[in-house]
C-alpha cells in the first residue's frame, strides 16, 4: 500500500492540473469580453456631455405689475438680444451636472403704460383710463447649476440653484389726460433685484453630441425662490426681502451633427415669473413692492460641441 500511495498522489495530482488548465482556457475568452465591455462603458462615458455657445438669440418679454396700495396695473412688453452659454459634464453615466448663464444685453426702450382699475383714483374722477405712460428697459441674468440624475433611458430628474438678477428702468413719464398721477417728466427710476431660485423638475436629453446625427433636450423646471433682495433709487436705502412666489421654465433644443464633435441647431425657452405683493414699514411710512409678472419667450442659433 505505501508503494502505491505516491502513484495514487501523482494521479490526482495531474488531474488537478488537467482542471485548472481547462477552467483558465475556457475563462479566458469571457475575462477578454469582460475587459473589452469596461473598456466600451469607459469610451461611452466619456462620450456624454457638451457645450453650447447661443449668440443669435433674442428675448421678448411681458411684464405687468399689480398694485394694491392704489387701483392701477401696468403693462410693458420689450425685446432685447441675448446671449447663451454652458456645458453639460457627466460624473459617470447616471450622474450628469450642468452650468449654464443667460444674459440679455443693449435692451430695446419701449413704452410702458399704466391703466386704472376704477372710475377715480386719488379723489380724481378719471374720463380716462389710462393715467400714465413712460418709457421702459430690462435686463436679466440668469446663472444655473443643474445636477442630472438618469431614472430610465434619456429621462432625468434634475435640481439645483441658480441666481437671478434683473434690473428696470422707467423715465420719461407722461401723465393721463385727467392728470391723476403727477411724476416728474425727467426723473428716472431704476429698480434691481437679486434672488437665489431653487430649481426641481425633468428633462428628457440624448446628452451626446460627439458622434450622433441629431441630438435633443428638453426641460420643464419649476423653481421657487429662497433668498431676494429688492432696491429702488425712489426709496434709497430700503431693501424689499424674500418676496415669495415661483417660477415655471420649459426649454429645448434640437441640434444636427456638421461635423463629427460639432452640431448646430434651435433653442427656445418660455418662462414666467410670479412675485406676490411685498410690505416693508420704512421712516417714509408704509411702502409697498406690488405684486408682478414677468413671462419672457428665448431663442435663437446655437453650436454645441464636444472636443
Amino acid at each position: 500500500m505505501n508503494a502505491n500511495h505516491p502513484n495514487k498522489f501523482v494521479r490526482l495530482a495531474c488531474k488537478a492540473a488537467a482542471i485548472s488548465a481547462c477552467t483558465l482556457y475556457c475563462g479566458l475568452p469571457h475575462a477578454q469580453d469582460i475587459g473589452a465591455s469596461g473598456k466600451a462603458a469607459a469610451e461611452d462615458f466619456r462620450d456624454i456631455g457638451f457645450s453650447y455657445f447661443l449668440g443669435l438669440g433674442g428675448q421678448t418679454a411681458s411684464y405687468h405689475e399689480y398694485s394694491s396700495s392704489q387701483p392701477v396695473r401696468s403693462k410693458a412688453t420689450t425685446t432685447s438680444p441675448l446671449i447663451v452659454n454652458g456645458a453639460l459634464y457627466a460624473v459617470n453615466h447616471d450622474l450628469l451636472f450642468s452650468l449654464g448663464n443667460e444674459t440679455t444685453f443693449a435692451p430695446g426702450s419701449t413704452t410702458e403704460t399704466w391703466t386704472a382699475t376704477s372710475t377715480s383714483l386719488d379723489g380724481h374722477v378719471l374720463t380716462d383710463p389710462t393715467v400714465q405712460r413712460n418709457g421702459f428697459n430690462l435686463t436679466q441674468n440668469t446663472s444655473q447649476l443643474l445636477g442630472y440624475y438618469r431614472v430610465t433611458g434619456n429621462w432625468f430628474a434634475v435640481g439645483g440653484p441658480s441666481l437671478h438678477t434683473q434690473t428696470f428702468k422707467r423715465y420719461s413719464f407722461v401723465p393721463g389726460v385727467d392728470d391723476a398721477v403727477a411724476v416728474p417728466t425727467d426723473r428716472t427710476i431704476e429698480e434691481s433685484t437679486n434672488e437665489i431660485v431653487a430649481d426641481l423638475g425633468v428633462a428628457l436629453d440624448s446628452a451626446r453630441v460627439r458622434g450622433e446625427s441629431m441630438h435633443y433636450g428638453l426641460c420643464a423646471v419649476l423653481g421657487l425662490p429662497v433668498w431676494s433682495r429688492t432696491n429702488n433709487t425712489e426709496y434709497p436705502g430700503v431693501n424689499f426681502k424674500s418676496q415669495s412666489g415661483y417660477d415655471l421654465s420649459i426649454e429645448g433644443r434640437l441640434s444636427w451633427a456638421i461635423f463629427n464633435d460639432i452640431h448646430a441647431g434651435l433653442w427656445g425657452q418660455w418662462m414666467t415669473s410670479e412675485r406676490h405683493r411685498s410690505v416693508i414699514d420704512s421712516t417714509s411710512g408704509t411702502l409697498e413692492l406690488p405684486e408682478n409678472r414677468l413671462t419672457s419667450l428665448s431663442y435663437g442659433i446655437e453650436l454645441l460641441w464636444k472636443l
